[in-house]
């Protein structure tokens, strides 16, 4: 059984896109999934089910606009996956406050060529940091000013992303 962190994007934050976690754990469990734990009120769900990625990602998606009429991209992660960015820490000399130090997790990884571009790139003060597809992305005047951000990145890849800062990700990573 794979242990999976789902992260459904950009629901339960204002308005729109209302969720109820206890109907996502309902769901989950018609849906298959198994130990089910939603980490806060913005979508973070740890759930177990021997399924693929994509297989994970398309029963979330399915589920959240056919119960809940919910049309939001979602990333998933195997937990030694989110374990393992926690344990890489690129930027772990400069990045001095978890609330402004983001990991952004994309849906695939870039070319070669681009994961290249990027690096190449100065956004001064942000530093940024990829491997294979999570960016690490030091914003050091803080999220609402990054030029960095997962939008720009699908943006720039032409992929799905969603971001979780360095304080939130050692929480979820204590449910996995």
């Amino acid at each position: 059984m794979t242990r999976w962190l789902i992260m459904p994007r950009g629901i339960n934050v204002g308005k729109s896109n209302r969720v109820p976690m206890a109907g996502i754990r309902t769901e989950l469990g018609k849906a298959g999934f198994e130990n089910i734990v939603t980490i806060g009120q913005s979508g973070n769900i740890a759930a177990d089910r021997e399924a693929s990625e994509q297989q994970v990602c398309f029963s979330v998606q399915s589920m959240m606009h056919d119960t809940f009429g919910v049309d939001v991209p979602v990333v998933v992660r195997c937990a030694d996956e989110i374990r393992e960015a926690l344990c890489a820490n690129p930027l772990k000399t400069i990045a001095t406050d978890g609330s402004r130090y983001l990991v952004i997790f994309l849906s695939a990884s870039p070319t070669k060529a681009r994961a290249a571009a990027l690096a190449a790139e100065d956004f001064s003060p942000e530093v940024v940091r990829l491997i294979g597809r999570t960016a690490f992305v030091w914003t050091p005047d803080g999220v609402k000013a990054m030029k960095v951000s997962h939008t720009a990145l699908e943006k720039r890849f032409g992929i799905t992303a969603t971001a979780r800062n360095w304080n939130t990700l050692e929480k979820i990573a204590t449910k996995l």
